[in-house]
């Protein structure tokens, strides 16, 4: 049997701490679910050569909460979505599997799954107060039919669940219920939570003066460890090899004929098993402040354990904690309580934009950054380099440890306990960039993007200037990928900024605000403070544009409206353009994470119809010099593309998800710039139909409709290459001449290099010879008939298409 704890993803820019629990089962405990989780599963990949091994999305069958924000749960409805999408295919293999093999297969499932009685695994989440109606909030955007959803609130303690796996394991007779039901119990952690309440003062005008803040932390603890069955000691006694052993490890005596004496005997499983050991236990602190600390050193359970009470041995101990609080006198003499036995794992928590450009954290997105740097060798201005950090000394002290993306500690079994080695090594290596630039030479990649780019005299385009002579307008792109997020490409979001500085934000997928400060981060100078660099470009974010409420296109609202907040949103609260769901999502989002109230002003999208005036759009022009005209397009309900006047780049017209439109194309028409979605490549049409997005071809010939000066691509399917092929009609002059530019994460377009974007894709070709991203699950994608898939109930909205 093996157990272990793996560290998913650490604070950094661009991610919070997360962590995985593995039983001895198999089954999967996901503490915190931040924004990028999914990708950190699809990391795991890529690192399989350390000995972590390949995680799945829909192998996690319990997430537990420590609080209730954007760190924790910011990517907790990707994550369902994802899980109840995978869970919908595999309940259709499942069926099929279970009816070929007799039930057997289902035998074998459910001991480490929680099954519904159409083969669905269910997901049990457990969190602070305020956990039910965040999920219950959930319901404007998203929606799961058949995938159950198991809530528990606040005190919660997994072993006095009555019959749970029972439950959902309803094709199974009694006796392989039982069966399970035993299994499961018996390699498996329990876990109980121990839910602590503290208040905090409101620096918001429009709050009350105290704030009450619900958070947990959890014990995870392990069934007594059986002993091992010594069979040198049963051959001493004639044991008969075979049943009789399996019985006697189950704990029973039995009785037999010795074949030497020729007489009963008796043999007791304690003869030949020895004695079983102390359960596994597991400790995930969450402690934000002192204020939580008393609450934890109250805590009976945690006071069993400081005592020596308990039946279990506690071997580790996570600490989320911010790194001044895990340092403290109080911490530490806590820490010290629980004896030299007891490893403790540190998982700095960053709760400030400050904190996480202090800790310095790498960014656990390795793909990503990887493929950054290589696309900056073919050109550092439209692709600045990310920084990559060097590898640190270990400098750890005791038995403290101090936890990475991909660190691996092993639980079981007990001869192992411990890091494991192979786990142990800097996510990025001292010779990295180096490495990558000789990748980028090698494929030609470098010489040909020198060629391009000496032919090009960016120079020479005229670009209109503010009236002080400068221009700051700039198009960076946070996430080009659709649905999912994947290993190299985040889910949707853009950010347009316009001559003055001032800012706005094309659609917030998951992950964006760390995208965007992993952008920054790279091109700020080197006598600039990164702290106040930030808060400034914050702050020059008025307006947000949400183009339709699918989750990949807005979750990255929770943290963007957080982190304004703290740095004083609520005196200049944005302009949010969004559909009317949007704001009764954040209302009620609002009423367990109080601080975003105040931090937006409400502009439904309808509002900016041609013809229609709303009192905001005079806001939306002092700020940034822009106004906005929306078209409603066909996606899914409440989907619109926006034509905006006045940006550094002229007039440009952003399509959204969408099927290609005639109305979006009239109304963008002599667009300086378009940037339309591109999900499939050509020959995919009837997919793209099915789905309600447009193929390369499709959105080449909007552009043309439009008669737009460039063309940007963007939100590319997952599944396919990371650069389509582009089949122009070679007898559409107007086709051929439209320039066409192919959009990457942390790609940094301005009016100037804008020309230039669109000539280099032959030289970023050869960065991707034949490779397919990895979207999460998605390796594996089981071809259905359009005419099928739209005949499963529910289907829809678990893939996110209506």
């Amino acid at each position: 049997m093996t157990a272990s704890i793996r560290i998913l993803t650490a604070s950094s820019l661009d991610s919070s701490p997360s962590l995985l629990l593995v039983s001895p089962n198999g089954s999967k405990t996901l503490i915190n679910c931040g924004e990028g989780c999914q990708r950190s599963f699809l990391e795991s990949s890529s690192t399989n050569a350390s000995g972590v091994g390949t995680l799945r999305v829909s192998s996690v069958n319990r997430i537990c909460i420590t609080h209730i924000g954007h760190e924790a749960l910011g990517g907790m409805p990707g994550m369902i979505l994802t899980t109840a999408d995978v869970a919908e295919a595999a309940a259709i293999e499942f069926k099929q599997q279970n009816n070929d093999k007799g039930g057997e297969h289902i035998k074998r499932t459910a001991s480490s799954t929680m099954l519904s009685n159409d083969g669905i695994p269910d997901l049990e989440i457990v969190g602070p107060v305020g956990t039910k109606t965040f999920l219950h909030s959930l319901r404007h955007f998203m929606r799961r039919d058949r995938f159950n959803v198991h809530t528990y609130e606040g005190q919660f303690d997994s072993s006095k669940l009555n019959n749970t796996s029972q439950r959902h394991v309803g094709h199974a007779n009694k006796r392989a219920k039982k069966k399970m039901q035993k299994d499961s119990d018996e390699n498996s952690f329990s876990v109980e939570s121990i839910p602590v309440s503290y208040t905090v003062v409101s620096n918001q005008p429009t709050q009350s003066q105290e704030i009450t803040k619900h958070v947990m932390s959890y014990v995870f603890t392990s069934p007594p460890i059986p002993g091992k069955f010594l069979i040198e000691k049963a051959r001493e006694l004639n044991v008969p090899m075979g049943p009789l052993c399996g019985q006697l490890k189950a704990g029973k005596s039995v009785t037999f004929i010795d074949p030497q004496t020729n007489e009963e005997k008796t043999v007791h499983s304690k003869d030949v098993v020895a004695k079983e050991s102390p359960g596994v236990g597991v400790a995930v602190v969450y402690c934000p402040n002192i204020q939580v600390l008393g609450g934890l050193k109250a805590s009976k359970t945690f006071r069993a354990f400081e005592n020596n009470e308990s039946t279990v041995e506690l071997d580790a101990i996570v600490h989320l904690t911010p790194k001044t609080i895990f340092e403290s006198g109080a911490y530490q003499s806590w820490c010290l309580e629980f004896g030299s036995g007891v490893d403790h794992i540190t998982l700095h928590v960053a709760e400030s934009v400050e904190e996480r450009a202090a800790n310095n954290g790498a960014s656990p997105f390795i793909s990503a950054m990887r493929g950054g740097v290589r696309r900056s060798f073919v050109h550092d201005g439209l692709f600045p380099m990310p920084e990559i950090p060097m590898p640190r000394n270990d400098d750890s002290k005791r038995c403290i440890i101090e936890g990475c993306p991909m660190m691996e500690y092993l639980l079981m079994p007990r001869s192992k306990r411990g890091l494991n080695k192979c786990t142990m090594k800097s996510l990025y290596s001292g010779t990295e960039i180096d490495d990558l630039r000789g990748e980028v030479h090698t494929a030609g990649a470098l010489k040909l993007a020198q060629t391009i780019a000496s032919s090009v005299q960016a120079d020479t385009i005229p670009v209109e200037q503010n009236g002080n002579g400068s221009n700051l307008g700039e198009l960076i792109f946070t996430g080009t990928g659709s649905a999912v997020p994947c290993k190299h490409r985040n889910v949707t979001g853009m950010y347009l900024r316009m001559n003055n500085g001032n800012s706005m934000l094309l659609d917030v997928g998951e992950g964006t605000v760390g995208q965007l400060l992993q952008s920054w981060k790279s091109t700020l100078p080197k006598t600039a403070s990164a702290v106040d660099e930030y808060h400034s470009r914050l702050h020059g974010i008025k307006a947000v544009w949400i183009s339709h409420p699918h989750a990949d296109h807005h979750l990255g609202l929770l943290r963007l409206l957080s982190e304004r907040s703290a740095i004083g949103g609520s005196s200049d609260p944005v302009v949010l353009m969004a559909p009317p769901n949007m704001f009764a999502f954040l209302s009620e989002y609002q009423l367990v994470v109080p601080e975003i109230k105040g931090n937006y002003v409400e502009l439904d999208c309808r509002d900016l119809f041609c013809g229609q005036k709303s009192p905001l759009c005079s806001r939306l022009r002092d700020e940034l010099g822009i106004s906005c005209t929306s078209v409603q397009v066909m996606h899914c309900p409440y989907s619109y593309a926006i034509v905006i006047d006045g940006t550094a780049f002229g007039r440009l017209a952003y399509s959204g998800d969408c099927r290609p439109s005639s109305q979006f194309a009239a109304a963008g028409y002599g667009a300086d710039v378009i940037i339309h979605e591109a999900t499939f490549e050509d020959g995919m049409k009837e997919e793209a139909v099915l789905k309600k997005h447009s193929t390369v071809g499709e959105a080449i010939e909007i552009a043309c409709k439009m008669d737009a000066k460039t063309l940007i691509l963007t939100h590319f399917s997952q599944r396919y290459p990371k650069i389509p092929q582009v089949n122009r009609n070679e007898s559409d002059a107007k086709a051929m001449a439209v320039p066409v530019a192919f959009a990457f994460d942390f790609m940094r377009v301005t009016p100037t290099s804008l020309p230039l974007a669109t000539m280099l894709t032959p030289a970023l070709r050869l960065l991707y010879p034949g490779q397919e991203d990895d979207a999460t699950e998605g390796n594996n994608d089981v071809i259905v008939d359009p005419k099928e898939l739209m005949a499963i109930p529910g289907m829809f909205s678990a893939q996110g298409i209506l």
